[in-house]
């Protein structure tokens, strides 16, 4: 009866720490993430730019503390497996398990596409404005480039401009306007 406790009792101390190592995962992974996403946030780098600073370092953290979590979660999780033997999974664990795969592969995915951003700025000149469905770009350096209905007005066609845009290099020819300003 006491080995059966003992076995009992391992088991419950392998479920523990297992959950602890993925709550820690989890902890790190969202964090990072959010972090990220507020340093992203222009209001914050105008406000103070040290706090911009700061929020990028969870994920500086993450990139070194993650994988390390991860390998101990995933060592926890084999030995627990192996002590309790083949079991049916029921439904709150599935659910737990699909929304823990769900939300890393998100974060991961949205992390992954933002890191082809790239940031362009000088001295442009529009060569088109066009609307589409309800959107307004402006077409300079061949890239187009989504813009207010404001802005759509204000630019006229062949005329040089200083701009700033955010575009992904995985769809180079669409883009974000953040600035422009009429060359003098």
């Amino acid at each position: 009866m006491t080995l059966f406790k003992e076995e009992e009792s391992d088991l419950q101390k392998l479920f523990k720490a297992q959950r602890l190592a993925l709550y820690w995962l989890l902890g790190f992974i969202y964090l990072a993430f959010i972090g990220l996403q507020l340093g992203r946030v222009q209001a914050i780098t105008n406000f103070n730019y040290s706090l911009h600073e700061i929020l990028y370092l969870p994920f500086n953290l993450a990139i070194f503390i993650v994988p390390v979590l991860f390998l101990i979660y995933l060592y926890y999780v084999i030995k627990y497996l192996r002590k309790r033997g083949k079991q049916k999974i029921n439904n709150k664990t599935r659910g737990m398990v699909i929304l823990v795969i769900a939300s890393i592969i998100t974060i991961f995915s949205i992390t992954e596409h933002q890191f082809h951003e790239v940031s362009t700025g000088g001295v442009f000149e529009v060569e088109q404005k066009v609307y589409i469905e309800g959107k307004y770009f402006l077409v300079f350096n061949n890239q187009q480039i989504e813009v207010s209905m404001n802005e759509f007005k204000l630019v006229e066609v062949n005329k040089e401009y200083v701009v700033s845009y955010i575009w992904n290099s995985r769809s180079p020819n669409k883009g974000r306007l953040e600035a422009i300003e009429l060359m003098k």
